[in-house]
């Protein structure tokens, strides 16, 4: 890559898969239904394993087109140059799709990015002191899953639901939590 790619990338998805033989990507996205992936938009790829031919660096491309259906299919291209043919998919893929935390939209009031809850501290309420960091977010199904990475490097997962997590506060970057706690 030739310049560096932005600090806050967000990863929002994976690819495989090609689609068809004129260049096209078949993406899979963490949220395909609510995705804010759009033509023009600058994405970063980063390669998944070795049989990529992408920088381990990272790279920069341009999303050409793309359509949400049954699959996401998008063509992408590089410096101005479209990516046409199968076999140069073939050769970019496995990669994570990642794009920058500054293109998101702001978000609606009461709303906030999963990706922003990530480094937040974390006060157990029942101690009422910080005990740790959000760590990371998952989805099992039913609830998005808060980890807790605590002071004493233990992983801690809650869902994220109002018994558990009655607050976050962006801004005093911090999330107050119920933890279990056991005798």
């Amino acid at each position: 890559m030739t310049k560096s790619a932005p600090s806050n990338l967000i990863q929002l998805g994976v690819c495989h898969k090609p689609h068809g033989i004129k260049g096209a990507f078949s993406f899979i996205l963490d949220n395909p239904d609510d995705s804010i992936l759009k033509k023009k938009m600058t994405i970063f790829l980063f390669p998944k394993d070795s049989r990529s031919t992408l920088s381990t660096d990272g790279e920069e491309f341009e999303i050409s087109k793309i359509n949400f259906g049954n699959k996401v299919i998008a063509f992408i291209k590089k410096d101005g140059e479209e990516i046409t043919d199968r076999n140069t998919v073939e050769a970019m893929i496995p990669f994570s799709i990642k794009v920058s935390r500054d293109s998101f939209p702001e978000p609606e009031e009461g709303e906030i990015y999963l990706s922003d809850l990530i480094g937040l501290n974390v006060r157990d309420l029942s101690l009422d002191k910080i005990v740790g960091t959000i760590y990371r977010t998952s989805d099992n199904g039913a609830h998005t899953i808060l980890t807790i990475k605590q002071d004493d490097g233990a992983l801690v997962e809650i869902p994220f639901v109002e018994n558990f997590v009655p607050y976050v506060d962006i801004e005093q970057k911090e999330v107050g939590v119920n933890l279990p706690h056991y005798v």
